[in-house]
C-alpha cells in the first residue's frame, strides 16, 4: 500500500525539484538581458545588441513555460497540503498577492520590451523597460521565499494558542514578511539562485566558444564573460550570506543545525564531523576534526557549543533523516568551496590577460616566464579552462538541489517548524495518486520539450542578418 504522506512529499519534492531549474533560468535571463543591452548602447557593439535580443526570446519561452510550471505547483499545494494552506490562507497569505504583482510586473513590460523594441527614440529608455522585467523576475523569487522562512521561522499568530486549540488568533500579516530568518534567507536564495543560473549560461557558451569560429566565436565569448562576472559576485555574495545563515540556524533552528552538522555534543572543542552515518545514535565512519565546530560557530577552538545545538537535547521523533541531510550539507560545503576555489583561479587567470594588468606583469623577467605559460592564456580561449566551465555548470545544477534538499527536508518533521508537521498537513486521501502521475509524466516531457526549442529557436537564428551584414 502506497504510504500517501511520503507520495505527497516526494511528488512535492520532484515537482519543486524541476520548477527550480525553470526558475533559475527565468530569474537569470533578465539580468544577462538587460546588461547587454546596456552594453551594447554604451559602447555602442552591436553583438550585445543581438545577445539582448536573443536573450529576450528564449525569456519569452521560460517565462511562459515556467509559468505553467507554477500554476501546476500551487495546485500542488493545495491539493496536497490542504492544512498547511488554511493557514497559510489566514497568516502569510500576503507575500503571494505580493508575488502576483511581480510577476505582472515581469509579464507588462516583458511584452513591451520584445514588441516595440524599435518605437523607442532612445535606446536608454527602452533599456529601463529590462531593468523591471529583472526586478519582477527577482521580486517573484523574494517573495516566495518569504514564504519559506515563514515556514523556517514562523510569526504573525498566537502560535501557543494555536497549538493548545487549533485556532489562529492575533494575526499580523505583514510580520510574515519580516521573520527572524527572512532577509538572510532571500540572500541566500536569490544569490544562489542566480549564480547557479549563471553558471549553466556559463557552461552553454563555453561549450559553444569551443565549437564555433568566426565571429560566432567573438558573440558566444562576448556572452560568456558577462555570465562569468555574474557567476563570480553571486557565488561571493552567496557564501557570506550562507555563512550568516548557518548561525541563524543555531539560534532559530537548533535542532535543524545539530542535524546539519550530525552534532551529539556540546560544551567547548567540539569537533567538526565530515561524513558517516548513525549506528544506535553514534556516528561511525565520519571524519572528526577537533574544535573545528567550535571554531567555526564561535571563532575560537575552545568555543563552547550550547546544548540544545545538539541532538541530545531532542526526542528522537524530532529529528529528521540526519545521515541524509549531514551528507547533503557536506556536500553542498564541499561542492561550494571546489567552485569557489576555481572560479578564484579563473577570475586570477582572467585579470592577467586584461592588456593594462598583462603589460605590467610582463615587464618583469620573472612574471613574464610564468605568464608564457599556456594555462594563463586567455580563459575564454584555453579548451582546458573552457572543459572545466562546463563541468561548473552541471555542479551549479546539483549544488543548488542539493541546497534545496538540506533544507527542506532538514526541516523534518515539520512544515512549518515546532508548529505543524507534515503528516498532519497532507492529505491522504488515494484519489491524489492518479494527480500525481500526471504531474510527473508533464514534468518529464516539459523541462527537454522546453530546452530543445530554446535550442531551435536560437540555432534558427542567423547571426550576420541580426548583424545587418550582406552575405
Amino acid at each position: 500500500m502506497v504510504n500517501l504522506v511520503l507520495f505527497d512529499a516526494g511528488l512535492m519534492g520532484y515537482s519543486l525539484a524541476v520548477h527550480i531549474l525553470l526558475v533559475t533560468v527565468g530569474m537569470t535571463l533578465p539580468i544577462m538581458m538587460s546588461i547587454a543591452e546596456f552594453v551594447s548602447i554604451k559602447y555602442k557593439i552591436k553583438l550585445y545588441d543581438v545577445l539582448a535580443k536573443r536573450l529576450a526570446n528564449a525569456l519569452i519561452i521560460f517565462f511562459a513555460v515556467g509559468t505553467a510550471s507554477g500554476v501546476v505547483v500551487a495546485i500542488e499545494l493545495f491539493v496536497l497540503w490542504p492544512k498547511f494552506i488554511s493557514v497559510l490562507g489566514q497568516v502569510g497569505i500576503l507575500p503571494l498577492y505580493m508575488e502576483i504583482f511581480a510577476f505582472f510586473t515581469e509579464a507588462i513590460f516583458l511584452g513591451i520590451y520584445i514588441y516595440f523594441w524599435n518605437k523607442f527614440k532612445s535606446r536608454m529608455k527602452h533599456w529601463l523597460l529590462s531593468v523591471f522585467i529583472a526586478i519582477g523576475a527577482v521580486m517573484s523569487g523574494v517573495f516566495i521565499t518569504m514564504i519559506n522562512a515563514f515556514m523556517n521561522t514562523p510569526n504573525g499568530f498566537n502560535i501557543p494558542y494555536y497549538l493548545s486549540t487549533g485556532k489562529i488568533i492575533d494575526v499580523n500579516p505583514f510580520a510574515v514578511l519580516n521573520t527572524p530568518t527572512t532577509w538572510v534567507e532571500i540572500g541566500h536564495v536569490i544569490g544562489s539562485t542566480i549564480f547557479a543560473g549563471a553558471a549553466f549560461f556559463l557552461a552553454y557558451f563555453a561549450y559553444k566558444l569551443l565549437k564555433t569560429k568566426g565571429m560566432e566565436r567573438e558573440y558566444y565569448k562576448k556572452a560568456a564573460k558577462i555570465a562569468a562576472a555574474i557567476v563570480i559576485i553571486s557565488i561571493i555574495l552567496t557564501v557570506i550570506i550562507g555563512i550568516e545563515s548557518i548561525t541563524n540556524l543555531m539560534v532559530y533552528q537548533p535542532e535543524k543545525f545539530a542535524a546539519l552538522e550530525m552534532n551529539f555534543n556540546s560544551g567547548p572543542h567540539v569537533a567538526e564531523v565530515i561524513g558517516g552515518f548513525l549506528v544506535n545514535n553514534k556516528t561511525v565512519d565520519s571524519i572528526n576534526i577537533p574544535g573545528l565546530m567550535s571554531f567555526l560557530a564561535t571563532g575560537s577552538f575552545n568555543g563552547a557549543i550550547a546544548s540544545n545545538d545538539s541532538l541530545a537535547a531532542y526526542p528522537k521523533s524530532t529529528w529528521p533523516p540526519v545521515a541524509v541531510v549531514h551528507n547533503t550539507f557536506d556536500i553542498m560545503v564541499g561542492i561550494g568551496v571546489l567552485i569557489g576555489v576555481v572560479m578564484i583561479i579563473f577570475l586570477l587567470i582572467w585579470l592577467l590577460n586584461i592588456r593594462k594588468i598583462r603589460d605590467k606583469f610582463e615587464s618583469n623577467h620573472f612574471f613574464n616566464k610564468i605568464l608564457s605559460n599556456k594555462i594563463f592564456s586567455d580563459p575564454f580561449d584555453n579548451p582546458l579552462v573552457l572543459k572545466g566551465l562546463i563541468v561548473i555548470g552541471v555542479l551549479a545544477g546539483f549544488l543548488l538541489e542539493d541546497g534545496w534538499v538540506t533544507d527542506e527536508v532538514g526541516r523534518q518533521p515539520w512544515i512549518i517548524y515546532n508548529v505543524m508537521t507534515v503528516s498532519a498537513a497532507a492529505n491522504t486521501s488515494p484519489s491524489i495518486v492518479p494527480i500525481g502521475i500526471a504531474i510527473i509524466a508533464f514534468y518529464i516531457v516539459v523541462l527537454p520539450a522546453t530546452l530543445l526549442f530554446v535550442r531551435n529557436v536560437i540555432k534558427k537564428r542567423d547571426l550576420n542578418s541580426e548583424l545587418g551584414v550582406k552575405q
